[in-house]
């Protein structure tokens, strides 16, 4: 019996090569030339972890297991279930996906990139040509490829209760939104952990503590499907709306962050790890005065709004400023040439930049920025915003009240104050005292000495002026001495003491001190871009990619074409 030759090898004994060209490109399908570019573009990561996560035992039993749930829990509520058939079905089976989706998929991402800090694999991953941002998002896509088919199994189910009594497309919508994005959200925590924490011995108590907060995630989810399924859930009015959409900003900046924290700890320590950071940094905190714009516009500030206002942000900046604090401020040659040469860069764009004194003056810009934004909401609040029934009421406010307006802007100066002072007072101390020191720490370990660092200063002076305020109460110059210092007291009642003494024992010495950290701040900008060597330019063009005429197999590319036309009959 006679072998059936191939269509490749019938066109090679023909020798109509250039005939067969295009009845081969033809037979390409237009699906292959639209996933073949988009396939490229994935990672080899993604593709890795996919395939390890579809093929282990954890995640067939679970979506094994999950199936048999659906069919019992559909079955049980049919025969339960009488009026609130509908509301209860949807309830279990957002329970149901609730478990792979809060716990099994975000431990799954946290041990996933764990594992490859265990057993040194990062670093082989790293030395390859993918950047650090390919290989998050591999860790992070395969776990949203679990996601969607953990969501396959529950999905022709919560379509089905839509038909029933009982249910709205605004209940489902949301349970939906709820679960995929706290389930996305929790996953980058879990790879934020893993990145934070690298050693076997903080990895095993990483991983019970991790484990442990989502069983509780889990238990309030199953909280909430409960007070759904018994309709204690409000309707989804003006304050509802207000409240979702400031969880999600804060959620979803949040997310941002920790995912560019995680792409800068897996990031060769040379590399510029803080720039997409600080972007992130600038969005949040945008986001977080759109949502208070958006507030606003449906109620006017209340009494100390302002004040309070600023001690939330002061708060973000104090945290944030304590990180940025404890950079390096040694740049890489790398680094270095991307340093921007113009002016305005140097005064704007190089705040983005690594180092401590970008990091402090980055924060200290964005907090007294933040001070002149709700300055002018607080002076033009009646412009911008219109309240038929509060608008007598918040005209007079300041107008007739001079008092008022002067108290209120004293309570944001001083607040503004004292979070400039804290930052200018851990700066130094990185700076100088705490050089040494940060410098024999492993490297990336810095802004975290640094935080502890700031919050053991802030805590120190809160709890010493307190203390000292209640101790020296009948005498009035040492308790007016000890309320100085005390940020959270003096802030909401700043006329209430002796403003001589706060300004000779506080104001004068934090100017001084803010002063000096400014100037040493500022030698970071004296620092010159470098010339980009010709090599790295080199690297830097785009690769020519060789493309190879359809139909070639890699017997024939190596040489088993034949030479001529009848290359067979030559032979």
């Amino acid at each position: 019996m006679s072998e059936q030759k191939s269509a490749i090898e019938k066109i090679r004994l023909s020798g109509d090569l250039a005939d067969s060209t295009s009845s081969l490109e033809f037979q390409v399908s237009k699906l292959d030339n639209i996933l073949d570019p988009l396939s490229d573009w994935f990672s080899s990561i993604l593709i890795k972890e996919a395939r390890q996560a579809v093929k282990s035992r954890q995640f067939v039993w679970t979506y094994v297991f999950q199936l048999v749930l659906v069919a019992v829990w559909t079955a049980m509520g049919f025969a339960w279930l009488d009026s609130d058939l509908g509301i209860g079905l949807l309830a279990g089976y957002f329970i149901i996906l609730g478990f792979p989706l809060a716990v099994i998929i975000p431990f799954s991402g946290y041990r996933s990139l764990a594992r490859e800090f265990e057993d040194g694999t990062i670093r082989l991953i790293s030395i390859t040509t993918m950047k650090p941002r390919q290989i998050v998002l591999g860790k992070l896509g395969s776990a949203l490829i679990q996601l969607v088919m953990y969501l396959a199994v529950l999905a022709p189910c919560i379509c089905f209760t839509y038909l029933l009594p009982g249910v709205s497309i605004g209940t489902i919508l949301l349970g939906l939104s709820i679960s995929v994005g706290g389930s996305v959200f929790l996953t980058i925590f879990g790879l934020f952990l893993a990145g934070s924490f690298r050693s076997r011995a903080l990895g095993v108590g990483v991983s019970v503590v991790f484990s442990i907060a989502l069983g509780f995630v889990y238990f309030l989810w199953i909280a909430f499907c409960v007070e759904m399924s018994e309709g204690r859930m409000g309707g989804f009015g003006s304050d509802e709306y207000i409240v979702a959409t400031g969880f999600i900003f804060s959620v979803g900046s949040t997310a941002l962050i920790l995912l560019a924290s995680v792409i800068a700890q897996i990031s060769f320590f040379s590399d510029n790890r803080s720039t997409l950071i600080r972007i992130m940094m600038l969005v949040q905190q945008t986001l977080f005065f759109a949502w208070i714009c958006q507030l606003i516009s449906l109620q006017p500030l209340f009494t100390d709004g302002p004040t309070i206002l600023l001690m939330v942000v002061g708060h973000y900046w104090l945290l944030m400023g304590f990180l940025m604090c404890g950079e390096s401020s040694d740049l890489s040659r790398r680094v270095r040439r991307a340093l921007p040469e113009s002016l305005f860069g140097r005064l704007f764009l190089s705040l983005l930049m690594p180092g401590s004194g970008r990091g402090f003056l980055f924060a200290l810009s964005n907090i007294w920025a933040a001070f002149l934004f709700v300055f002018c909401l607080l002076v033009f609040e009646n412009g911008l915003f219109d309240w038929p029934a509060l608008s007598d009421q918040r005209r007079g406010r300041f107008t007739g009240n001079q008092l008022a307006w002067d108290e209120e802007i004293i309570q944001m100066v001083i607040c503004i104050g004292f979070v400039t002072w804290f930052l200018s007072l851990v700066f130094l101390c990185n700076r100088y005292l705490w050089a040494r020191m940060i410098r024999k720490i492993e490297p990336g370990y810095g802004p975290v000495v640094s935080l502890f660092l700031g919050a053991a200063i802030v805590l120190l002076m809160s709890i010493t002026a307190f203390l000292m305020e209640d101790f020296f109460f009948s005498n009035y110059l040492l308790s007016d001495i000890a309320i100085s210092f005390n940020w959270y007291s003096k802030t909401f009642d700043p006329l209430s003491h002796s403003p001589i003494i706060f300004v000779v024992c506080f104001v004068i010495q934090a100017v001084i001190l803010t002063a000096v950290a400014i100037f040493f701040a500022s030698k970071d900008f004296l620092v010159v871009a470098v010339e980009t060597p010709e090599r790295v330019l080199i690297e830097r063009q785009p690769n020519k990619k060789s493309t190879l005429p359809v139909g070639e197999s890699i017997d024939e590319i190596f040489g088993e074409l034949p030479l001529g036309p009848r290359g067979g009959d030559n032979a």
